[in-house]
């Protein structure tokens, strides 16, 4: 979802004429730091023996490297997201995921260790996997959504100027 939250800033600001070499312009303050959480993100669930670790390392590695770069518009709302999900993730063990929202979305959910059913015992069950997007069919959470409207408010921002 951030990728492609991020495609459409870029695109939103070249349509509404914005100049794309804007984005040479952009410094991220200890990328290698944000480049090395996504990647432990996204190889986490397929880890077996320390998923939740590396997925919640991979959450405070991005809020350091968000605290390092608030100047930069959109980066607020992404360290929002991402300490709404580190919160709900941190307290229940992993990302709960509403199944009726699941079956709403079309999808067959996500399948790895770190997702599984909300349940009435669930902590912040507002935060988890709880909202529907059927065009895509997946389901998101309310950090999902704060961070991909930062991930496009940042290019945007920038490509306009």
């Amino acid at each position: 979802m951030l990728i492609s939250a991020i495609v459409a800033g870029v695109g939103a600001g070249v349509v509404l004429g914005g100049d794309l070499r804007r984005l040479g312009t952009l410094a991220v303050r200890w990328w290698p730091l944000l480049a090395a959480a996504i990647l432990v993100r996204l190889a986490g669930p397929f880890v077996p023996f320390a998923p939740l670790p590396l997925y919640l390392g991979s959450f405070a590695a991005i809020l350091v490297v968000v605290a390092g770069n608030l100047r930069l518009p959109g980066v607020p709302l992404i360290g929002v997201g991402a300490a709404l999900n580190l919160a709900v993730v941190s307290l229940n063990g992993g990302m709960p995921v509403d199944l009726a929202a699941v079956a709403a979305a079309g999808s067959s959910g996500p399948h790895d260790p770190l997702h599984f059913a909300l349940t009435a015992d669930t902590r912040l069950p507002w935060l988890a996997d709880v909202i529907p997007l059927g065009i895509v069919r997946n389901v998101y959470s309310v950090g999902d959504l704060v961070i991909a409207a930062g991930g496009f408010w940042l290019p945007f921002a920038r490509v306009r100027g």
